[in-house]
Parts: structure tokens; C-alpha cells; sequence
């Protein structure tokens, strides 16, 4: 087996076209499907299979994909422990595949990346979306090299986690909401109110189910897999949400939601996950300084804002309560691709 045969069997995989991953890897079709076929020949068994116009992994074929995964994984980290050790981080070449949830994807990193990018203009990124669950699951499996997580904590004795920065979380709803007004907002004050709720599995979402029960509150909920989705329904006047303060930072200063003064501080933490047997590479230690550098300032104001309350109800603003009991457990360019996984193999 050849990697680049494993390479393009993923691509194949993850797309279930052959053109499309053509197109992603550079090839022309034939190639791909060369590639295919000699793989094929390789383990003598079939990969695919054709079902009238669409493409399927055959049971052999699922099998292969992390098997695959792993090896092209350990390829890439070798490549790049090998260029790591160049004075030269232009010459710097391989992929790194990243994962974060939605706020931070969207909120957080993108600077970050375009520092890293800077840094090491011939790597190659794979960046995307991921869940607690989905994210541990992959560096688990060694389809992902590391992970932002926004978390309480992150107790898994396979990762190793580095706290980054703490996030905020905000209590928002429409600026017309009567809840908008009040000087203050009580938890007990939202038993009347539709919630607006992130899916099950995140942090945020946690932390609210938890204060709901300490209040033994049932209010209507909707929920959502979307961080923008919920924020457009809270600026529709459909409920009140609670998300990490960067995500909403834009409507609230346009206007589109207000803060509500809630006297409860929820904070969530950022941590830079990978795996505890994944060696801290140039590139790894790097991604961690610019983290670091980038997020600082966020830190800093954070912690002002804390030791400065704006309102007049500073004293009645109590410590978020911990949980005791419930343990989490390039191509040069494009630089940035989709994060992507073998379909039918998860």
C-alpha cells in the first residue's frame, strides 16, 4: 500500500465522488481512479461500490477508513518532526487538522490561524467544527492532531489539556424583552421565559441545565445546533439565551440584543487539547504561543471588568457554582481546508 493510494482512498471517502476528490487533491479523475484501483489490488477487495449514479464504501472499504486515518496521521506527523527540526518555518510543510467548537471556530481562532499561517505559509490546515465528544473521540482515534475545547474543566486521561483563557458567558435577549429593563435578573425570573438552548453536549449547555435544576425550573425550551441560528432567534424575540460573550460582542454593540443583568457571572474556560502521547511538535508549541498572545488582552479585560462591575448590583452578584460531582469526563493555499471524516465510518 502506497500512502498516497491511502490519501486519496480517504478523500474518495469523505466526499463519495471522485471528481469532487479530484478536485480537492489536485488530480485528474483518472488518477483517482487509479489510485483506487491499485489499492484495491493491493488488499484484493473492493472499496466502493456503485449504486446507479452514487459511490458507497463497501464493508471492506469502511473498515479501511481508520485504519487509514491512523497511518496517514503518523505519516504527516513524521513529516513534519522531520521539517520541525529547520531553522526555517517556511519550509515547514504537512497538514495539521484542528477542531473547535462553533463560537470558537468562528469567534476566537480565526486570527489565531492567520498568525500561524503567517508563520508557516507552506503548511496545510484542516479546520473545522467539532463537539466535545466528537473532538476527544478523534484524538482518541489519531484523525485529529488538537482541539480547542471551551469547557469547566477537562478531566480525560488520554488528553493533555492546557488552560488558554477564560470566556464569559452572557445572558442575552431581544432589547425589547421586559426582562431587558429590570436592574437586575434572577434565575427564578426565567421560569416564565422560552430558553433558547444549545444542543446537549455542550459546556453552555451544561452549566444552564444545572442552574435550572438548583431552581427546580421547567420553562419552555427551544433547542438548537446552531451558535448563529439561536442568536438570530433571540434577536427575533423568540427567548432568552445564554452564550459565551465573543459570539454575541457584534449585536449587541449594533443593538440586535441586549444583555440582561443576571446575578450569576457564568465563565467557561478555553484549553488546547491533544493527545498525552502526541509529541509537542514546533508547529503545536507555536499554535499554543499564538493562542496565548492573541487571547492575552482578552484575559486582561476580562479580569477588569470583573474587579470594575458597571451596575449598581455588584454585591448582589454571586460566584458561579463549580460543579462537585459532575466531572466532564497546504497545499500552500488554500491554507485552510474542511475538516472532514470517512462517511459511514463514524
Amino acid at each position: 500500500m502506497e500512502l498516497k493510494h491511502l490519501t486519496t482512498f480517504l478523500s474518495v471517502a469523505r466526499h463519495l465522488n471522485f471528481t469532487r476528490a479530484a478536485q480537492e487533491l489536485g488530480y485528474v479523475q483518472s488518477s483517482v481512479t487509479a489510485h483506487i484501483k491499485a489499492l484495491e489490488a493491493d488488499l484484493e477487495v473492493p472499496l466502493f461500490e456503485r449504486l446507479g449514479r452514487r459511490v458507497a464504501l463497501t464493508d471492506s472499504g469502511r473498515e479501511l477508513c481508520g485504519y487509514a486515518q491512523v497511518l496517514v496521521g503518523y505519516a504527516e506527523q513524521t513529516r513534519e518532526a522531520v521539517q520541525g527540526a529547520s531553522d526555517d518555518p517556511g519550509k515547514i510543510r504537512g497538514t495539521l487538522r484542528i477542531a473547535a467548537p462553533e463560537s470558537l471556530c468562528a469567534y476566537r481562532l480565526p486570527p489565531v490561524l492567520r498568525a500561524l499561517q503567517d508563520t508557516f505559509p507552506q503548511l496545510r490546515v484542516a479546520f473545522g467544527p467539532a463537539g466535545r465528544p466528537q473532538l476527544l473521540a478523534s484524538l482518541a482515534e489519531g484523525t485529529l492532531d488538537v482541539g480547542f475545547l471551551l469547557e469547566e474543566s477537562v478531566e480525560n486521561p488520554m488528553v493533555h489539556a492546557e488552560f488558554m483563557m477564560r470566556e464569559p458567558m452572557r445572558l442575552v435577549a431581544r432589547p425589547e424583552h421586559r426582562l431587558a429593563a429590570r436592574e437586575r435578573v434572577r434565575t427564578v425570573d426565567l421560569g416564565a421565559e422560552t430558553l433558547l438552548l444549545i444542543e446537549e453536549g455542550c459546556a453552555q449547555r451544561t452549566v444552564m441545565d444545572r442552574e435550572l435544576r438548583r431552581f427546580q425550573l421547567r420553562p419552555p425550551t427551544m433547542e438548537f445546533v446552531s451558535v448563529e441560528a439561536l442568536k438570530r432567534c433571540a434577536s427575533a424575540g423568540l427567548g432568552v439565551a445564554m452564550l459565551p460573550a465573543a459570539s454575541v460582542a457584534d449585536e449587541v454593540r449594533r443593538g440586535e440584543l441586549a444583555e440582561l443583568r443576571w446575578d450569576k457571572e457564568p465563565v467557561l474556560e478555553v484549553f488546547f487539547v491533544r493527545h498525552k502521547d502526541r509529541s509537542p511538535t514546533r508547529v503545536l508549541q507555536e499554535l499554543s504561543a499564538i493562542a496565548r498572545e492573541h487571547w492575552a488582552p482578552v484575559e486582561a479585560d476580562g479580569e477588569a471588568a470583573r474587579a470594575a462591575p458597571t451596575t449598581d448590583n455588584a454585591a448582589d452578584v454571586r460566584a458561579w457554582p463549580r460543579p462537585t460531582d459532575e466531572i466532564l469526563t497546504t497545499r500552500p493555499r488554500p491554507f485552510l481546508m474542511a475538516l472532514g471524516r470517512c462517511r459511514g465510518a463514524i
